[in-house]
């Protein structure tokens, strides 16, 4: 059973049924707030909506988003830059490096996927240059990724925290690739040389294969998930990476997820499917039933104009990248 949910400040609770009619399930999530820039961080965020913001101090096109218990960090492709929205302090940082940089500084180009691992590392994608930088908190350049050609077209991140990796969607090369949190890719077996590198999935026609992986998401587990923006498929790998199933994101209606571009999992681990096209949040179940379609096209709470990156931090506050909005919109989820 599928029901649309238009989101307002209120929040919005559904309650899915079995096939016999009786209650299944109660799904429910409330706005929290904009985040745009640091007037938005103070309460202002009505104000926010003016048409003479600041530009340079103010999301414009959000694409992807991270939150860790003290920051939310969203990366702006237009200009090229990171925003780091720091809860604590009330402020923002930007970071864009304006060209040329500094010796130890990089200039991104298009910044796509953005995730912080557990020492603090700020890890972001550029698909343009086929890298992926890892900076300090301050802004400055660790480590770089792609250097040697590894990638072709970097876009989603994400971090097992238990397992000390960094998933790369590589959807140039068709592939997930896997690396330690000093940027070294990873063998198969966990060996440090040696043998084959550590991938999931191939370009081909079998269910397991990538046509165009964009966005991936682990959950509490350390489970995979691989958006597939072409196929519009998902596929789930385990914490060993071994295929466990894919699905559709359409099912028999052609017409669901025309433009899937975000993907998340929440701690019951619903599937959250950000569809750029039709504006809107498709829910899925583990075995790939849609639950729900939340959102509409607008500029009010919960509606979208091309949202993008999605991330369900482990409060399951639900942060999403509403990309011609310019903001990043922040619900809450109750199991």
């Amino acid at each position: 059973m599928a029901a649309l949910c238009g989101m307002l400040a209120s929040g919005c609770s559904v309650i899915l049924g079995k096939e016999d009619g009786s209650p299944q399930q109660e799904i429910s999530l409330r706005f929290l707030e904009n985040l745009r820039n640091e007037a938005s961080l103070r309460g202002e965020g009505m104000k926010d909506l003016a048409l003479n913001t600041d530009r340079a101090t103010t999301l414009q096109q959000p694409n992807s988003v991270f939150a860790d218990a003290f920051r939310v960090y969203v990366t702006d492709t237009t200009p090229a830059r990171v925003f780091i929205f720091d809860r604590g302090e009330r402020s923002v940082t930007i970071l864009d490096h304006a060209s040329p940089p500094a010796e130890d500084e990089v200039s991104l180009i298009a910044p796509k996927g953005v995730v912080v691992d557990a020492a603090g590392t700020l890890w972001v994608s550029d698909s343009q240059q086929g890298k992926v930088y890892g900076y300090t908190k301050n802004g400055k350049s660790l480590y770089v990724i792609g250097k040697f050609g590894e990638l072709a077209t970097p876009a989603g991140l994400a971090v097992d925290y238990f397992r000390s990796r960094l998933y790369v969607a590589d959807t140039g090369a068709q592939q997930v690739k896997v690396f330690n949190l000093t940027g070294e890719r990873l063998h198969e077996g966990g060996r440090a040389f040696g043998g084959r590198f550590f991938e999931i999935g191939a370009s081909g026609k079998s269910e397991e294969d990538f046509k165009f992986p964009g966005a991936i998401a682990l959950d509490r587990s350390g489970n995979l998930y691989v958006l597939d923006t072409i196929r519009k498929r998902v596929h789930l790998y385990d914490t060993d990476a071994n295929f466990v199933r894919a699905f559709s994101l359409s099912g028999d209606d052609p017409g669901v997820a025309v433009k899937p571009t975000g993907i998340a999992v929440d701690s019951n681990r619903h599937l959250y499917v950000t569809d750029s096209f039709s504006n809107n949040v498709l829910i899925f179940d583990q075995e790939g039933r849609l639950m729900l379609t939340w959102g509409m096209t607008g500029a009010l709470h919960g509606g979208f104009r091309s949202p993008a990156g999605i991330f369900i931090d482990d409060r399951d506050s639900i942060y999403i990248a509403d990309k011609a909005n310019g903001r990043v919109q922040v619900f809450q989820y109750s199991p």
